[in-house]
């Protein structure tokens, strides 16, 4: 969650256990919903559960929408949006991004990293190199993040095509001098 936070550039903050005064506004909305909501629901009157989730999305859509006296007459609605510059919005690209999980891994000399069991590779640049890994939690995508940010895909292993590569051989000694 940290990690997560501060990719899109929020903080958390925990409140102390039973510190109800530091929860103020969160308790005061579960009492409000218990009095007011819970108090007049009749469960018998549902014949599902979608249908009882509606009940209490109207509820809390009619909530939003009704002034209250502690926001000087504002709605809940119009106090959230009354100060846009606090407001970021995100892209769908950007939050399947943020939401992507991280690993660390070292490339080995022809490329390739293992993540699960399954081998992947990744430009030879990399090779011999430690690297940052974000992957979907299905693996479906996986990308290395590059020292900008930007994440560049990475594909599974051909191992065929991968012993094909011809690689720059690296001499540390030239007979008998340092290269």
């Amino acid at each position: 969650m940290e990690l997560l936070a501060a990719r899109i550039g929020s903080a958390l903050n925990y409140c102390k256990p039973y510190t109800s005064t530091a929860k103020a506004k969160i308790e005061r909305w579960f009492r409000t919903m218990k009095d007011q909501w819970l108090a007049s629901l009749d469960i018998s009157g549902f014949n599902t559960l979608d249908e009882l989730r509606g009940n209490l999305l109207a509820y809390v859509h009619n909530y939003n929408q009704t002034a209250h006296s502690s926001l000087k007459g504002k709605s809940p609605q119009e106090r959230f949006f009354s100060e846009p510059e606090c407001i970021r919005r995100l892209t769908g690209r950007e939050i399947s991004d943020f939401f992507l999980l991280e690993i660390e891994r070292r490339v080995s000399a022809d490329s390739v990293i293992v993540i699960g069991q399954v081998e992947y590779e990744v430009d030879c640049r990399f090779a011999r190199q430690r690297i940052t890994l974000r992957y979907s939690p299905d693996m479906e995508e996986v990308f290395i993040v590059e020292a900008d940010g930007t994440l560049t895909p990475v594909r599974l292993l051909d191992k065929q095509e991968n012993a094909s590569v011809k690689r720059k051989k690296i001499y540390l000694y030239k007979g008998g001098e340092q290269a």
